[in-house]
C-alpha cells in the first residue's frame, strides 16, 4: 500500500494528458490553462509616454526659463520636437516629444512670466519607455499556465482576444447513502445533510466543468446506470468507498468493466480513497466522512485533473514550524494550521474524519512522511493550501 506521495508519483505514470483544446475569448478564459505558448505581439508600452501630468522638458535646460509651446494630450499621435529652452505640457499616457528626457509634475512646477521654472525637475523622471515591460517577440506566457485576472489584462493589452486553452474536463459528482438529504430539504433527527458534494463542487469548480448529479440511493442498478454514462471524463463519489454491506459502488464498477488504478492509501483520512478507469473515463471513490472526503478532493481529485490537463502536480509551500510535533509514524499524518509570514502554525484543536470545522478554521495542511515521528521547531516542512 503506497502513501500519498508515492501514490501521486504512481499516478503520473498511469494518467495521460488528454491534449484537447478549445478556443475561448477573454471573458471566458479565467481559470483556463494555456494550450500553447503566447508571445508578445506589441511592445508594452508601445511608445515612450508620460507616467503623470506635468511638463516634458530636456533636463539640461532645467536652469533656464522654458517657453511652454503647447499641450500634448493622451491619444495625440502627432510628432512634437523640443528645441532649446522649450517645454510642453503633457498628460498621463501622452507621447513624449523628441529631445524630452524628463517630466516635471504640475505640483512641483513654478511659473514666471508665463514661462516654466524647472529647477525642481529630476533627471529621467516619470517616462515610461517603449518595451520596458515586455518587448516584441518575447515569451509572454508558457503553455500550461493557469490564466489569472492579471494575465487577462496583459493579453488584452496585447490585442489578444481569443486564444487556445486546454479543453475543460467534465466532472460529475454524486453522493450516496440512504441517510442523506439535500440542504434544501428538511432533515429529521436521524438524517444527515449532504455537505460533501457541495464542498467537492466548490473545490473543483475552477478546475473543470463540474455537474452535481444528486444523491444516489444504495441500489446496484442505479450505480450501473450512472457508470454507463459516457459524458464525463471523471465521476466522483462521496461515500460508497468502504466495504460496508450496503456499499454497491465497488460491485457496480467491477460489473461495468472498470479496472482499479489504486484501492488504498497509507494515510490518515485518505485510507479508503480508490481510483478506477475504463477507456477514457475515471471513477474516483472518496470516503463518506466530510473531512476525509474534502481533504482527499484537494489531494487526489485536483492532482488527477492536473495530470489530465498535462500540467504538474500541485505545488507545496515551504514553511518553518512554529513548534515541535510528534507522530506515531508508519503512515502519512495531517496537521491543520495557518501559514503566516513563512511559518506554519499548527492548530491545537483535535480533529476527526467526520468534522468540517478544520476546513473553515485553517488555511493549509502539513502532510508528514510515513517515517516521521517528530518534527522540530523551526524545521522546514511542506504545506498544501486548502
Amino acid at each position: 500500500m503506497r502513501d500519498i506521495f508515492a501514490t501521486l508519483e504512481f499516478l503520473k505514470t498511469q494518467i495521460k494528458a488528454r491534449n484537447e483544446f478549445q478556443k475561448v475569448n477573454l471573458t471566458q478564459a479565467l481559470g483556463c490553462i494555456l494550450y500553447e505558448d503566447v508571445f508578445v505581439k506589441k511592445d508594452l508600452p508601445a511608445f515612450n509616454n508620460s507616467a503623470l501630468d506635468g511638463y516634458a522638458l530636456n533636463y539640461t535646460h532645467k536652469n533656464k526659463l522654458l517657453e511652454i509651446k503647447g499641450s500634448i494630450l493622451a491619444g495625440d499621435k502627432n510628432d512634437y520636437i523640443i528645441e532649446k529652452n522649450e517645454c510642453y505640457k503633457i498628460m498621463t499616457g501622452a507621447k513624449i516629444p523628441q529631445n524630452a528626457n524628463t517630466i516635471l509634475m504640475f505640483e512641483e512646477a513654478l511659473l514666471e512670466d508665463e514661462k516654466l521654472n524647472a529647477k525642481n525637475a529630476k533627471e529621467n523622471n516619470a517616462i515610461r519607455f517603449k518595451g520596458e515591460e515586455v518587448k516584441l517577440g518575447e515569451l509572454l506566457f508558457k503553455k500550461g499556465e493557469k490564466i489569472t485576472s492579471g494575465m487577462i489584462a496583459m493579453l488584452a493589452a496585447q490585442g489578444i482576444y481569443e486564444l487556445n486553452v486546454v479543453k475543460k474536463l467534465r466532472v460529475g459528482i454524486f453522493s450516496s447513502g440512504d441517510e442523506l438529504v439535500e440542504p434544501w430539504e428538511n432533515a429529521d433527527e436521524y438524517s444527515i445533510y449532504n455537505a460533501n458534494a457541495f464542498g467537492i463542487y466548490a473545490i473543483l469548480q475552477d478546475c473543470a466543468k463540474v455537474e452535481y448529479l444528486g444523491l444516489l440511493k444504495d441500489d446496484l442498478s442505479v450505480y450501473k446506470k450512472l457508470l454507463d454514462n459516457q459524458e464525463f471524463d471523471m465521476l466522483i463519489s462521496s461515500g460508497g468507498a468502504s466495504v460496508g454491506e450496503a456499499d454497491f459502488a465497488m460491485q457496480a464498477l467491477i460489473e461495468c468493466g472498470f479496472n482499479p488504478i489504486f484501492e488504498k492509501v497509507n494515510a490518515k483520512l485518505c485510507k479508503h480513497v480508490k481510483l478506477f478507469s475504463k477507456n477514457d473515463m475515471l471513477f474516483l471513490a472518496l470516503p463518506g466522512n466530510p473531512l476525509a472526503s474534502l481533504i482527499s478532493t484537494h489531494i487526489f481529485a485536483k492532482n488527477i485533473l492536473n495530470l489530465l490537463y498535462g500540467v504538474d502536480l500541485l505545488e507545496f509551500n515551504k514553511a518553518k514550524l512554529t513548534n515541535e510535533l510528534k507522530f506515531k509514524g508508519q503512515r502519512n499524518d495531517f496537521v491543520f494550521g495557518e501559514l503566516i509570514d513563512g511559518y506554519f502554525k499548527p492548530s491545537e484543536v483535535k480533529f476527526g474524519s467526520g468534522m468540517i470545522k478544520p476546513l473553515c478554521e485553517n488555511t493549509h495542511i502539513c502532510i508528514t512522511k510515513i517515517d516521521d515521528t517528530k518534527l522540530a521547531k523551526d524545521q522546514e516542512v511542506k504545506v498544501l493550501k486548502i
